[in-house]
This record gives structure tokens, sequence and C-alpha cells, in this order.
């Protein structure tokens, strides 16, 4: 077991066997090689007792750990503290491994930084040396890579702790040199402790012979070779645990043939895999010049935003640059953010990527000036929390909602492709087939919402997201309407296009509104689709009521001869001014859909036209 109550690493076998001096040991017939990290020649047993008796009334051993002839390591108790400990002890002295084991926990003692192990008390107790320090209850990055890669938030919080400490320890003029994954610890919180500085730069002269230096893909070239090196050696050890704990697997010994990290994990951020190339350059010169530099430029890509005194919000319009250096910071480790998808009345939605679970989302981030209001975040999460609960083939998946530095956002499935409205305006007017389908997956989509009490309230080409190549529907911004209910002016509500034409009249006039204003709003979205054009013309809010008011519903057929008129009777009621004339539920509007697409595939007219292939 380690000093954190997990098995000990080879590294930690390997440290206790590089003091090179006559042996006191304590022998007889060795043990089991399950505990490997007890030497084969050191009697376990009497070691415990031994060691029970040198340390009465000041440790209660629970366990060994580690051993050889010149070391051992236990768990123990603190009698007054009543804490868990890890308490090193080295047996020989005036030998060079006791020179080393005193000089080592003089440096450790020196320093106080909560990403270096602390040091509590030390001192002789007859022949042998010792030193207490904290027990850390977590396993070492080696033991936690056995399962797998870290999760990409673990390695970005990895490499935050680890310039710290380097930070620290630079402007304390030591050079940790090497970093082992099996030396640096992970706490049960996920922090990073460094845990060994037995190769720093100053105990280079009392230290025994490296493992392996020339192959060592863990310490810097410079460095391989018994030299001090400098700060950027550091970097360059950190750069390698970053890309070990990011990828499974530890870099290349030479820098050369080091593969970029994303090779071999797609989902490592551009930005993180920037900054550990960049640490990983042959020549220390070519790296970063400190460890703050490379935690800024990391810390940069999530967002270095700077205090702002400005009472207005920060918005994508008014500094675009810092915007996204806003949320860049706001997203933290939770989410990557790769592009932006579009922008509306209520917010903007980007493509990222979900860190945790590595998979692409969109993520809509509300507009600053619509999350002042404490009621519209509490009204919002309550609409996304019913939303989330809504299961559709038709309908976008919501996954989460979340928030920082003032930014409010909820994630969704990412549908790769285009919505309604760039599909029209790219390709022009839909076809009839294309049309029908449109009002088809709707109503189904609508059915499903409507039955579960959630009403859109927002339906315009914007929110329908188009699968292609098989035309398959999603709606998205479910119960979104409703949560920021009378915060905008109704002008900018309603489309991107900053005009109300697909909002029933009921809605324009603040009437109350229930699932048939949803109908007449697809029926809108389906007209539209069919002349590709809004469906009034443009225009202000008081003329399109004005034509409401008369009962005027865009005439299709004038724009587009194919329509049928079975088609057209039924989009008539659908878009009916009064919602007592409209259908009841999207359920009837779909049975009359299929009805007018009956009568109107087996009209006998129509079957004679074709017989005659004019239609």
């Amino acid at each position: 077991m380690g000093p954190h109550g997990t098995s000990a690493p080879a590294a930690d076998r390997d440290y206790f066997s590089r003091t090179h001096v006559c042996a006191r040991p304590i022998m007889t017939a060795p043990i089991p090689s399950t505990h490997a990290p007890i030497a084969p020649s050191v009697d376990a047993a009497a070691l415990q007792r031994e060691a029970e008796h040198v340390f009465a009334g000041m440790f209660e051993l629970e366990q060994l750990v580690a051993a050889n002839e010149f070391r051992a390591l236990f768990v123990a108790r603190h009698v007054v503290l009543e804490r868990r400990v890890a308490l090193r002890v080295h047996f020989e002295p005036d030998t060079p491994g006791r020179r080393w084991f005193e000089r080592e926990t003089v440096l450790l003692a020196q320093l106080d930084h909560p990403g270096l192990r602390p040091i509590h008390s030390a001192g002789y107790r007859g022949d042998w040396a010792y030193r207490v320090t904290k027990w850390i209850d977590g396993e070492s990055l080696y033991e936690a890579i056995q399962r797998g890669p870290r999760p990409i938030p673990d390695v970005l919080q990895l490499a935050r702790d680890l310039l710290s400490a380097l930070d620290y320890a630079h402007t304390q003029q030591i050079v940790v040199r090497r970093i082992a994954p099996t030396s640096l610890m992970l706490t049960r919180a996920g922090r990073a402790i460094i845990t060994d500085l037995r190769w720093a730069n100053s105990l280079l002269e009392y230290a025994g012979p490296e493992v392996d230096p020339a192959t060592d893909p863990f310490l810097a070239p410079e460095t391989r070779n018994g030299d001090p090196g400098d700060p950027g050696s550091d970097l360059y050890a950190a750069a390698a645990l970053i890309y070990y704990a990011v990828t499974g697997e530890a870099p290349a010994a030479d820098p050369a043939d080091i593969s970029p990290p994303s090779l071999l994990r797609t989902a490592c951020p551009k930005a993180l895999e920037r900054v550990v190339v960049h640490a990983l350059q042959p020549m220390g010169r070519a790296r970063y010049l400190n460890a703050a530099e490379m935690a800024g430029d990391l810390l940069s890509e999530l967002g270095d935003l700077a205090f702002r005194t400005s009472a207005a919000p920060l918005t994508a319009e008014s500094d675009p640059t810092a915007w996204e250096k806003l949320l860049r910071r706001a997203l933290g480790d939770d989410y990557e953010l790769l592009s932006e998808l579009g922008a509306g009345a209520f917010g903007r939605v980007y493509r990222v990527r979900d860190l945790a679970l590595e998979r692409e989302v969109a993520l809509k981030v509300l507009h600053p000036s619509l999350t002042a209001d404490p009621g519209v975040v509490e009204r919002f999460r309550r609409e996304a929390q019913l939303a989330a609960q809504v299961r559709h083939p038709h309908i976008v998946d919501v996954f989460d909602t979340g928030g920082r530095t003032g930014l409010l956002w909820y994630t969704m499935a990412f549908i790769p492709g285009e919505n309604l409205g760039q599909y029209v305006r790219r390709h022009g007017p839909l076809s009839i087939p294309q049309a029908v389908e449109l009002l088809r997956q709707g109503l189904s989509a609508l059915t499903h919402a409507h039955g579960q009490g959630l009403v859109h309230r927002d339906l315009k080409p914007e929110n329908i997201l188009l699968e292609r190549p098989d035309w398959r529907i999603q709606i998205t911004d479910f119960g979104l309407a409703l949560a920021l209910e009378g915060l905008r002016d109704d002008r900018k509500h309603y489309s991107h296009s900053g005009t109300p034409e697909f909002a029933a009249p009921e809605q324009l006039l603040g009437e109350m509104v229930d699932n048939r204003a949803d109908l007449y709003s697809l029926t809108m979205v389906a007209i539209f689709g069919l002349m590709g054009r809004l469906p009034f013309g443009g225009g202000t809010i008081e003329s399109v009521l004005a034509r409401q008011a008369l009962g005027e519903v865009p005439n299709v057929r004038a724009h587009r001869a194919d329509v049928p008129e079975e088609l057209a009777r039924v989009l008539t009621r659908a878009a009916a001014r009064d919602p007592d004339e409209r259908f009841e539920s999207a359920e009837a509007y779909a049975e009359a859909l299929e009805r007018a697409l009956r009568r109107w595939r087996f009209n006998p007219r129509r079957l004679v036209r074709r017989l005659l292939g004019r239609d």
C-alpha cells in the first residue's frame, strides 16, 4: 500500500534502493511477491515491532507501506494530533543516503504551497532519522492512469495545480527537475500534489543515480545528463505529465517523436494541446519563459477577463473580444468553445465540446440583459427542467443548464446542418413533399409536447433544425419564450428577422395563449417555406395585426400554383385569426392534413392528369 492507502508504485521501490551504503538490515526469509514494495530481504513483522517500540507514545503505526535495508515508509496515526500521517524513516547514520534524506527533509520544510506535500515534523530516534508528512487521501497519477486517461476537466485542474506549485518553487530558486507520475498525488477532490523533491537542483550533490535518465520521458532533455536545469526544465516535465494525463501514454523520450495529444485523444482541447506542445520543445529557449507564462497562456484560452467597472452588461455586440473571453472563462473546465452557430433575440448559440462526456453539444447563452432579473433565472430553470423531460425524435434533447460570471446557458443536442430559415434563403422555397414532412413531423412533436403541458410559444424557422439528407426536423427552444415572457420588446421577441410574422394574433395582443398558438405558428412556418418569403411580407406589429384583423391569410396558391387546394384549405383553417376556428389540437390538425392529402392523391381529375402525363 502507498502512503495514501493504495499500492506503492515501482518508483518508490527504486527510491528505497538508491542509497548505496553498507546495511544494518533486519532480514529473514523472503515474503510473498504480492508485497513487492517491501524488499524480500526485510522481515516486515520484525521491522513493524521495532518501529512500534521506537515511536511508542508518538505514533500508532497502522501499516508498513514499503521498506528495504535502509528506509521504510509507514502509515501512522499521530497520537497527540489524532490524524493520519505518512512516516518516513531512514535507518543508517553517517551515510550518503542519510545526508540525502536530511537535505530533502530540510528542503521540503522550507516550502509552503498546497501543491507541495507539507512536512509536519522531523527528528531522530536513536539511529533512526524520520520525517512526518501529510497523508494524502487519494492516489498517484500513475495509479489513476491504469484505469484510463483522465477526464479533461481533471486534466485542466491538474495543469493549474502543477504550474502553480512550480511557479512557487521557482520563486524559491528550486528547480524540481523530475516529477514522475508515481510521485504526483491526486487527492479525492482531484487536486494535484508534488510529493517528491529528491532530484531537485539543490540536492544533486547528495543524490544517487537516476533511473534510465537518457530515456526518462518526464525529464527535460537538458537534465538527463545530471545538469541542474532551469525553470524551463520543469515546464517540460509538467507538459509531459499533462500529456500523460490526457492521453494515458507517456510522451516519447525524443521530443521529435512526440505525437500531438489530439492524435491519441480527439477530445483534447486545442488550447491545451497548443500549450503542451509549446512546453515540450527540445530546446529550453523555445519553451515558455516561466510557469506563470505557461499558466497564463492556458488561462487566456479559458478566458482571461480583466476587471470591468462599467455597469452595462458585456455583450457580443458591445465588445466581441471581451465577450468571447468572458464566455470562455465562464465555461471553464466544463466546455470547450468551438464555434458560433447563430444568434437570436434571446441569446447566442455555440458549438461546444462537453469535456466530461467528450461529445459536441449546442450551448445557448442567454443575453446578459435577460439574466439580470432573478425571476427570469428562476423561470428559465423551471422551464428548462420541463423541456428536459420531453423526449421525442423531432424535439431537440435538452441536457443541462448552468451559468457563471453572470452568464446563464443551457445545453442541448448538437444538430449539424441548417435551420429552416437558412435553408430557404439558400435553396429557395420548399417542395410540396418537404412542406408536408415539415408539417407532419412538427405536428408529431407538438402533439407530444402539448401532452406534457409544454407550449413552445416561439415557433419560427430559426427554431426548426434540419437533419439532411433524410429531411428530419428537430424543434428547439421549447419553453424559452414562456420563461422570458414580457422582457423584450415584441418587435424583437418573435424572430431573428425582427418581425412578428410567425406569432399568433392573440400572442401579439398580449392575450392568454394555449397550444393553438403553436398550431398557428407552425402553419406560418410552413407557408414561409412554400412561399420562400415572410408570410405577411414583413412590416411592423401594427401592420401585421391590421392584416390579421381583416382575416387575411397569405394566399399560398397565388404564389405557388402547384400547392394542392386541399392542402391550402387546411393551412387556411390552421391560420385562422380566432383560435376557436383553428384545429383544437395538433393531433386533430395532423388527422385533417392526412385526409386532405388522401383526397388530393385520389382526386379523379388529378388521376386523369397523371395518366395524360400532365401532373
